[in-house]
């Protein structure tokens, strides 16, 4: 399978797992790190146009979705990793804004050729 350059869309992701290094009084790297969200990283994938019916799914009947997302890059995402549709917002102190996140992943599916990843809009703050 492949993808059309023309329906592809850049996305970003970010996964969970040992965050940012804890510095001390002096600044310094104290060689422990609080879990969170890494560094986003910027990809591009084709993006469906809304929820399809469930009795045709791929992840079957009792999964919630909004959108799918499909990619023939491997990518390392994971169920607890947030997708962003456009630039993802970063803190100043140079972590990642989780709450301006556009979905979550609800369910993958990696198949030999192509990677279809099921995504849950998330409520924004507005």
């Amino acid at each position: 399978m492949r993808n059309l350059k023309k329906n592809e869309t850049k996305l970003w992701y970010s996964n969970y797992g040992k965050g940012n290094p804890i510095l001390d009084e002096n600044g310094d790297e104290t060689g422990d790190y609080d879990s969170g969200y890494g560094s986003p990283v910027s990809f591009f994938a084709t993006l469906s146009a809304s929820k399809g019916n469930a009795y045709a799914d791929v992840f079957g009947t009792n999964l919630d979705y909004t959108r799918t997302l499909s990619t023939v890059q491997k990518l390392p995402i994971t169920e607890e990793s947030l997708i962003w549709k456009s630039e993802p917002i970063l803190n100043a102190d140079g972590t990642v804004d989780e709450e301006s996140a556009d979905y979550t992943v609800a369910g993958i599916a990696d198949g030999l050729n192509e990677l279809v990843v099921a995504l849950k809009a998330r409520k924004k703050n507005a």
